[in-house]
């Protein structure tokens, strides 16, 4: 029972902990409903997985990592909606690779979209080529 009575609804708002939300989220009492798209994070240590795909795991949580990093350092470094589908790609394609059987030409789109979001922030080159590099040795005898 709450202090205002049996039947009294208590709305705490919509909490998000431990990661970026990707789509649209809702929340309130009664009926709200959220939908909540949660990326996979596969441990690139994981030995079940063969070392091309760790080593695209390794090279995509990189790029991630340097991505935040220069959003945070020079927040105009990037144009919003760039930096915005470079995260999402990022989050899908790191989901894809941490999967049993990756799908190739998933992964080959997702990995493109990073390109094609990062291809002119010389910050970030390195680390775009290191995902393509990782990404063709991991489907090389595919």
């Amino acid at each position: 029972m709450t202090p205002d009575g049996p039947r009294a609804h208590r709305n705490e708002g919509v909490q998000i902990s431990g990661g970026t939300q990707y789509g649209p989220i809702a929340g309130g009492p009664e009926a709200a409903q959220a939908t909540v798209y949660q990326a996979y994070s596969a441990d690139p240590s994981s030995t079940e997985q063969p070392p091309a795909q760790q080593e695209l795991l390794r090279a995509v949580a990189a790029l991630r990592r340097d991505l935040a990093a220069l959003i945070a350092e020079r927040p105009g470094a990037l144009e919003p909606d760039a930096a915005q589908d470079a995260e999402q790609s990022l989050a899908q394609a790191e989901s894809e690779a941490g999967q049993a059987q990756p799908r190739q030409g998933r992964l080959r789109r997702r990995v493109q979209a990073v390109a094609d979001a990062l291809g002119d922030v010389g910050a970030l080159a390195a680390g775009v080529t290191a995902v393509q590099a990782a990404f063709d040795r991991l489907f090389a005898s595919g």
